[in-house]
């Protein structure tokens, strides 16, 4: 893969944009075809947000990820930390004049705060342990929030963006774990209590997930065809639970499917 896409992370990249369009569909249904552009400005909104953080997480931790990801773009010296900066940088100010010239002001706010936010994590907040990975996890949630948000809609997508917080949380101690050699100067939630801990705090927070899954169908919120995706995605929930124990690499793998799988559910629930 080019070293320029890679620095992007397309897979989660393209998970942002699809969370954005979800949100959207959950919120206003099939009205959105009358609304292309707006949800497309949004979208690309996230996708600048997400590139941002993305980008500077590489520039700033481009000595541990020596160790811990050394195919990267940057540690491996195919780009530098001034070419990085440069993409990091842009991608904050451009999310934020997109977003002041297409979207309401409710949605500027956000961006502006989720821009801080990301600063603030990759500067400090990352080295803080467990509540660096809530900071992350809430702005992971946002991404799912966001469509109701730009439909001044945002009670529509509280759900969505409950269930991406809690799954992001517990695939961040799972990557923490498996870091752990690399992350010589960060004090991590397993590093300060153990990675058993961790991946039980992890398996806690699944269990939570699976069972607020549910809450959408019971609610009457969405119809059976959403419960059979919910429990196909809840299967895969488990079987990260059973293998982060074995391999927390494995796990974390598992858990960004589980993640992908939820996003279909959400799919399946604003379609039928």
């Amino acid at each position: 893969m080019n070293s320029a896409l890679r620095l992007l992370r397309p897979v989660n990249a393209v998970m942002a944009v699809l969370g954005t369009f979800i949100s959207s569909l959950v919120t206003v249904g099939y009205e959105m075809v009358d609304h292309i552009v707006l949800i497309s400005m949004a979208s690309l909104v996230v996708f600048l947000v997400l590139t941002g953080g993305n980008v500077m997480n590489d520039v700033l931790d481009a000595e541990n990820d020596k160790i811990n990801h050394p195919e990267r773009p940057i540690p491996s010296g195919k780009i530098t930390k001034n070419q990085g900066t440069y993409v990091y940088t842009t991608s904050y100010i451009l999310s934020i004049i997109i977003a002041f010239v297409f979207l309401n002001i409710y949605a500027v706010i956000v961006v502006i705060f989720a821009d801080l936010l990301l600063i603030v994590y990759e500067t400090r907040g990352k080295y803080k342990g467990l509540s660096g990975n809530i900071i992350i996890s809430i702005l992971i949630g946002a991404i799912f929030l966001f469509g109701g948000i730009v439909f001044l809609k945002p009670e529509r997508t509280l759900l969505l963006m409950a269930l991406a917080s809690l799954s992001n949380l517990s695939r961040e101690l799972i990557k923490d774990v498996q870091d752990m050699e690399g992350d010589v100067d960060r004090i991590t939630f397993p590093k300060k209590y153990g990675a058993k801990t961790a991946l039980n705090l992890s398996s806690a927070l699944i269990i939570v997930t699976i069972i607020v899954s549910f809450v959408p169908y019971l609610a009457g919120l969405f119809s059976y065809q959403y419960l059979i995706a919910v429990i196909i995605c809840d299967l895969c929930f488990v079987s990260t639970m059973i293998t982060q124990y074995r391999s927390a690499e494995k796990g974390q793998n598992l858990s960004k499917l589980s993640m992908i799988l939820g996003l279909v559910s959400f799919t399946v629930g604003g379609i039928f």
